[in-house]
């Protein structure tokens, strides 16, 4: 009965908050075309996470999609829908994203978290915040109500409470690291994303993120870099998870945009080159990477075991799965 009603409580917010966020990035109900899907990660994961992602978080993951879904159908943006995803994840506990995310070694936690629509490239992102409750709705505020993209530190987070953030009274008694201490690379990394296309043509992508298990304090990966992580065209939306030190550094979602763009290859190939080829091969890291097309294609692509990820669109019911090929 009790995960019931986390999961009513949960949906009834996600609720409240489509309600709220009617956005002109693209109309309110859209029924321009009957081609929609979603996709959302739950996180890299690595070989010696046998127990993760375990039954619990990968309902919640069905749960999303089927939210998703309904709601593109019925004519919700991309924008809401991927933020609605993240949000659940976030207040979800079961991830490295919102109440579950990592601690630094200091033992505090700060999260990151950005946005990108890909038919005005209008994006919002927040770095190293550490008591608002839900990034990915800081980084919409970014993106609503500032002619900026990107906000950080303190000053950054009392910018964004002043425009409406929700504050979290007492850090230490909300946060919940998802995983033990013994936590290492190998294990795998919850770092959440979602991405859609809604019945307008529109595309959209976010990440939602607490950052690597134990880094230094204020150290920021790629979740809030529009470009390494988020990425949103319109053509293509992908979101990433791994070593983010590595998707910056590659510029990787834009990379692989490009690909698509100017070399014409298919979105998996371009995927595969710049995780698998790049960031696996030649750089000897970890991640992976959501994405979809404007013509309906679903990519997932991983360096090695999978992520955790479910879809769905017009045709295919939604589905959760761990492996990535």
């Amino acid at each position: 009965m009790k995960k019931h009603s986390t999961w009513l409580g949960i949906w009834i917010g996600i609720s409240l908050l489509a309600s709220m966020n009617a956005r002109a990035e693209s109309p309110a109900s859209c029924a321009a075309q009957a081609r929609y899907s979603i996709v959302v990660h739950g996180g890299y994961v690595g070989e010696a996470r046998p127990d993760w992602p375990n039954t619990e978080v990968k309902e919640l993951t069905r749960q999303i999609v089927a939210r998703g879904r309904e709601r593109l159908a019925r004519g919700a943006s991309a924008l809401d829908v991927v933020v609605e995803a993240i949000v659940a994840f976030e207040d979800s506990g079961q991830v490295d994203a919102g109440k579950g995310s990592f601690e630094n070694s200091a033992g505090f936690v700060e999260t990151d978290a950005s946005l990108m629509v890909g038919s005005t490239g209008h994006s919002g992102a927040v770095a190293a915040m550490q008591k608002l409750k839900n990034p990915i709705l800081a980084a919409r505020l970014v993106m609503d109500k500032t002619p900026h993209v990107l906000f950080v530190g303190t000053a950054g987070e009392q910018t964004l409470i002043g425009l409406g953030a929700r504050v979290i009274a007492d850090p230490k008694s909300y946060y919940k690291p998802v995983i033990e201490p013994q936590a290492n690379q190998a294990q795998g990394h919850g770092t959440v994303g979602a991405v859609a296309m809604d019945r307008c043509g529109v595309l959209a992508a976010g990440t939602s993120t607490g950052g690597t298990y134990g880094k230094m304090p204020g150290r920021v990966g790629d979740s809030p870099i529009v470009g390494a992580s988020t990425f949103a065209n319109d053509q293509v939306a992908l979101s990433t998870t791994g070593a983010g030190e590595y998707f910056i550094k590659r510029g990787a979602t834009r990379d692989i945009a490009a690909r698509v763009a100017y070399l014409h290859t298919s979105l998996q190939s371009a995927t595969d080159t710049v995780i698998k080829d790049l960031i696996g091969k030649a750089d000897h890291s970890r991640g992976a990477a959501i994405a979809i097309s404007r013509d309906g294609e679903i990519v997932f692509s991983s360096t090695g075991y999978g992520l955790l990820h479910g879809y769905a669109s017009e045709k295919l019911v939604p589905t959760v799965a761990v492996k990535a090929e």
